[in-house]
């Protein structure tokens, strides 16, 4: 596996896990409430979600390609597509998502209750099973086993938790953000474009280097015209 593939995939995993949604917007909610600590444990079921689901992911799609091969060409073109299609989706979605009141969600509730909701909100993601199937053929060569697969699921949670975690530390500020039309806005529009990037230009030498493309695509979106990057 070359270094530019799980680069890559971290960049588009990043992407769509910064992207605000029910599980950001339930961690942010329980953050305010019980603290940081105590959002980060609750945080723990969402991951043990998504870990299942990236596996049932890898089971099927494993199971697939040792059957039919030649699937593998057709899922990656289908998974190209999927990928664009969240990346459009980043887009055109609403600048302004409403956090509620603090405390609302997680008031009353026990640890192992809020957890159990936690769990609910990742397992109940349907586009997280079709975001893994998509993605992991855009990255991953003809042949790659289970452990590789796996591997993949694995950075996928790491990246979850580290992009949770950090609007867990600063869930103020990041309440404040998303209630912004202009900073929510350009968030979206900076994930909307790299997963587009990566989608669109699947044979592109862009895509050997992800890291310089999130830069060009930060500093193209925040337009900083003053800062020169070398071509790619």
């Amino acid at each position: 596996m070359d270094l530019s593939a799980y680069l890559g995939f971290v960049v588009v995993s990043a992407a769509e896990v910064a992207t605000p949604g029910p599980s950001t917007l339930f961690l942010v909610n329980n953050a305010l409430s019980i603290g940081p600590r105590r959002a980060l444990g609750v945080l723990s079921g969402d991951l043990v979600a998504i870990a299942l689901l990236g596996v049932l992911s890898v089971v099927g799609l494993s199971a697939i390609l040792e059957a039919h091969p030649t699937v593998f060409l057709a899922l990656r073109l289908a998974g190209a597509g999927y990928v664009l299609w969240l990346g459009w989706g980043c887009l055109r979605s609403p600048s302004v998502l409403s956090t509620g009141r603090p405390g609302t969600q997680a008031a009353g509730k026990t640890d192992m209750q809020l957890w159990l909701h936690s769990f609910g909100v990742g397992v109940s993601n349907h586009k997280a099973f079709l975001f893994f199937t998509a993605l992991f053929p855009q990255f991953i060569p003809v042949g790659s086993g289970r452990p590789v697969l796996l591997l993949f699921v694995l950075i996928v949670v790491i990246v979850k938790f580290a992009v949770l975690g950090s609007y867990a530390l600063s869930a103020r500020e990041v309440r404040r953000i998303f209630a912004r039309p202009e900073h929510a806005r350009r968030g979206r529009t900076l994930s909307g474009f790299v997963l587009l990037a990566f989608g669109g230009l699947e044979h592109h030498p862009i895509r050997k280097h992800p890291v310089k493309a999130a830069v060009l695509l930060f500093c193209w979106l925040l337009g900083r015209r003053d800062v020169a990057i070398g071509s790619v």
